[in-house]
């Protein structure tokens, strides 16, 4: 694989990445759930361990993806640019 395909290669992962992180975004609204939680009866111990579980694991993730992502942008930033003479 030459160098211009791992390019590509990797400009299709951070388009692919870009447009997971907006439909992500853009699906049903977390703040929606919270109507239905104060709803008399719905809680039960196992449903709020279950609930409480799935939120703590999701904040969990979003906030590593957040610290991914600066990493990812800072590393990128930080390479050295050394133009390498094109091939014939």
């Amino acid at each position: 694989m030459t160098l211009i395909h791992h390019i590509e290669h990797i400009e299709k992962k951070i388009n692919e990445l870009h447009k997971s992180l907006i439909a992500l975004g853009s699906q049903d609204p977390v703040p929606a759930l919270i109507p239905i939680i104060h709803k008399p009866g719905w809680t039960s111990v196992a449903e709020e361990a279950f609930v409480t579980g799935i939120l703590d694991a999701m904040l969990s993730q979003t906030k590593t993806l957040s610290e991914l992502k600066q990493i990812l942008l800072s590393g990128v930033n930080k390479v050295a640019l050394n133009p390498q003479p094109l091939p014939p």
